[in-house]
């Protein structure tokens, strides 16, 4: 079991139980009603210069409030735009809040939101369509009918993930970047048509930072007049400190640690001013602030311990029940040298400390100093589902070979769950198409049409075949054009929101986009790729490979017969799916003939996505991650019954994971099974959990094997792994108890989140998986 979490200063244990209680959640009005005014009042203007004033508008309107205590000024909405199965009231927030992205007045019916902001949201709709709307108009019949039934999942707009180029902000400051942006825009030719385009994007950009700079004044001011009321002497000065960071750090860049963690908790609210912020990340928050870290230790204007507190001050700024504000620590660094310091191990104390989700990723090499990865690790025991550790010998040459500059590569970043990025240099392009392969091997075996609805979706053929490889050959072709399909339709997504939904504030600290006078989405980055999604690996794995050994090696079943009790979803034939559950080979169990299945199917999936770039000329990066809650909600409930033995409209298997209750094996095997995945393709990321019980890493000889499982993953090529440490009666105790089990964290996909917070279908979905821990 963990050790008792340590004492928190009670500074910090203040602010912990008020974040645990969501204190001061925001009014979601608040930014609609501001975004809904500014849109009206710009019409006539063009889309970047509206959606700079838009932010600008946000900021000025915003409510400023403060934790007592707090050392950090700037909130963050606790609840937004979620997952299905997770806080069900971030439905009405986002309509709330979000009128520019995804208004939905009907949503508002019961949610405490005063009439008169519904009325006006409503007529607002009618002047204003969305850019998700837009793009919709745009796809084509056969692309609808096969999103309908959830072949594939497309779109190509990404609102919420991001990873800014922090270091822009600390250390040059808004001031500088205005002048750059004035500097650029005075050398144009208003002659030319691209100097013009390139005249508005500036102009955009001075919006954004004049609105960044008043931000941090609107602070500073505050909490000069909350200095001035403060009767405590010790507390004025720290309020007054503060004001003088806040007047600083949007202008000038960051002097000490301090100041620089300010400067990124005020970025939270303003990305979240421009989209959702649902996923932004701090990208490697250990290398850049380090040299303030280290120079005020020197300087004796910071203790270590005074730094951990300001840390926890920053991750309880940055909580929410659900966490997927990564942060990177660990790893190698641009120069190839081991990046590991002091503030690496800083944060870690800071999870310990908390015990609250932390979305924090640990990078790993064959240099990471050991006592680091056992601190890493003895976090993981805790049970909140993070750190989650990455492979930097698998991940930095899949991005070199990708095109990435090697120094960039060495710098990668996780971002929102598990999407890699380059920070500061990508657009935010990591979240694209779903596609679904148990639903197009469905497809397959009934013919090119939908087992649920009878639809033709994909293309028509008979639905017998002499062979396992002819089947096979039909499978792939429904597989490449669902995959065209998918790519065609996140290229219109591309399009259209590069004109219709630009991105100033990311476009503001993304390198290139200055040099090259474009928006972040309009191609104006050092790097334009887009990460892809996969979903239901496993799934398709465990169906070939029972089809191949039952129908055409043992002839045990026709496979008619086995398409009817398909259709039927087993009615009348539960024999026949024990038989599928059990007798043939499942992903999962160190079995190379169905662990070669799962890694083909990924590997033809990462070449197709290969033959198409992005607008720009950028790399479709493949992504081996598929969500939980949109498996539960979604994706399986549209998939019928599939021949792994799984029921119709049951969830799939997520991302690389076996489908649980498969993996029968022990965690070993599982990670052997996995790793066969050539995961040197998957450069847009990938995530891989596991479950073990508390008592298989108790004590001291647990911690080492905990240490030795990732590096054994690691040493077989594997890329990425998460670690929940949950056990059954935890998790009905909390179901029977919620009040009492707030702290109860569970990594659920990408995100550690409360388990309180999870829907009853979600929550018996996590519990059924602590069933078979090992």
């Amino acid at each position: 079991m963990p050790d008792a979490a340590p004492q928190l200063s009670p500074r910090v244990a203040r602010l912990r139980e008020l974040a645990l209680a969501y204190a001061n959640e925001p009014d979601p009005c608040e930014r609609g009603w501001a975004v809904m005014r500014s849109y009206d009042a710009t019409r006539a203007e063009p889309m970047a210069i509206r959606r700079a004033k838009a932010v600008a508008a946000v900021l000025e309107a915003e409510t400023l409030t403060l934790d007592e205590g707090d050392l950090l000024a700037g909130r963050v909405r606790r609840l937004i735009a979620s997952h299905p199965g997770i806080h069900e009231g971030c439905r009405w927030r986002n309509a709330a809040a979000y009128p520019d992205i995804s208004p939905n007045p009907h949503i508002l019916k019961d949610a405490p939101v005063s009439p008169e902001f519904v009325e006006h949201l409503e007529g607002w709709m009618t002047r204003h369509v969305t850019v998700h709307e837009k793009a919709r108009a745009l796809t084509p019949p056969e692309v609808r009918r096969a999103m309908n039934v959830l072949a594939f999942r497309s779109g190509g707009i990404d609102m919420g993930h991001r990873l800014p180029r922090c270091q822009m902000l600390l250390e040059r400051g808004v001031a500088a970047l205005r002048a750059e942006a004035l500097e650029r825009m005075s050398q144009l030719d208003p002659t030319r048509a691209d100097d013009v385009r390139k005249r508005v994007f500036y102009q955009s950009l001075v919006l954004v930072y004049d609105a960044m700079a008043a931000y941090g004044r609107r602070w500073a001011e505050m909490l000069q007049g909350m200095a001035a009321g403060e009767g405590d002497a010790e507390r004025r000065g720290e309020l007054e400190q503060m004001a003088a960071h806040c007047e600083r750090a949007m202008a000038q860049p960051a002097a000490t640690f301090w100041e620089g963690l300010q400067a990124l908790t005020l970025m939270l609210p303003i990305a979240q001013a421009e989209t959702t912020g649902s996923a932004g990340s701090f990208g490697r928050l250990d290398q850049y602030m380090l040299p303030l870290y280290e120079a005020d230790l020197a300087a004796g204007r910071l203790t270590r311990e005074q730094a951990r507190e300001l840390v926890e001050c920053f991750f309880l700024k940055c909580y929410r029940t659900f966490d997927f504000h990564h942060t990177t620590i660990g790893g190698l660094r641009p120069d190839g040298r081991d990046g590991t310091n002091d503030l690496s191990s800083l944060c870690l104390e800071a999870m310990d400390r908390l015990r609250t989700p932390r979305d924090v990723a640990v990078r790993v090499h064959g240099a990471t100093p050991p006592e680091f990865l056992r601190q890493a690790a003895a976090v993981v025991r805790l049970g909140l589902g993070r750190p989650d550790f990455w492979n930097d010998e698998v991940m930095v040459p899949a991005l070199f070979a990708a095109g990435f500059d090697m120094e960039d590569a060495l710098d990668y970043a996780p971002i929102g769950c598990v999407e890699i990025t380059i920070p500061g240099k990508c657009n935010s392009r990591t979240m694209g198409h779903a596609v679904n392969l148990a639903k197009i091997l469905e497809i397959t075996l009934h013919g090119g049409r939908c087992a649920l609805t009878g639809e033709l979706v994909g293309i028509e053929h008979p639905a017998d075949f002499a062979t396992y490889d002819a089947l096979h050959a039909a499978y792939r072709r429904q597989a490449a054009r669902f995959i065209r399909l998918a790519i065609e339709e996140d290229v219109r997504g591309y399009v259209v929101q590069a004109a219709e939904h630009p991105l100033p504030v990311l476009s503001a600290l993304t390198v290139g986009c200055l040099e090259s006078g474009r928006d972040v989405m309009d191609g104006g980055a050092m790097y334009n790729p887009a990460g892809v999604n996969l979903f239901g690996v496993a799934n398709v794995a465990d169906s070939l490979a029972a089809i191949k050994s039952l129908v055409y090696e043992q002839q045990a079943i026709a496979l008619g017969e086995l398409r009817e009790a398909l259709a039927a979803d087993f009615e009348g034939r539960e024999p026949l799916r024990q038989r599928l559950l059990h007798r043939v080979p499942k992903f999962g169990n160190d079995d190379p003939s169905v662990d070669a299945i799962a890694a083909a199917e990924v590997a033809f999936y990462c070449d197709e996505i290969a033959k198409y770039p992005t607008p720009e000329g950028g790399r479709h990066l493949p992504l081996l991650f598929g969500c939980t809650p949109a498996s539960v909600h979604h994706v399986g409930p549209k998939t019928g019954a599939s021949a792994d033995g799984r029921k119709a409209r049951a969830p799939l298997a997520t991302s690389v994971n076996p489908t649980h209750g498969r993996d029968l094996s022990g965690a070993t095997a599982a990670l052997n099974s996995v790793a066969r995945i050539d995961f040197s393709q998957a450069t847009g990321g990938a995530s891989f959990i596991i479950d073990l019980h508390p008592t298989a890493v108790d004590g001291t000889e647990g911690l080492e094997k905990l240490v030795g499982l990732l590096k054994g993953f690691f040493g077989q090529g594997g890329l990425e792994i998460g670690i929940n440490v949950v056990r059954e009666e935890q998790l009905r105790e909390a179901q029977a108890k919620p009040e009492e089990h707030g702290h109860l964290m569970v990594r659920v996909f990408g995100f550690s989140t409360q388990f309180i917070s999870l829907d009853p279908e979600l929550q018996e979905y996590v519990i059924a998986k602590s069933r078979h821990i090992h």
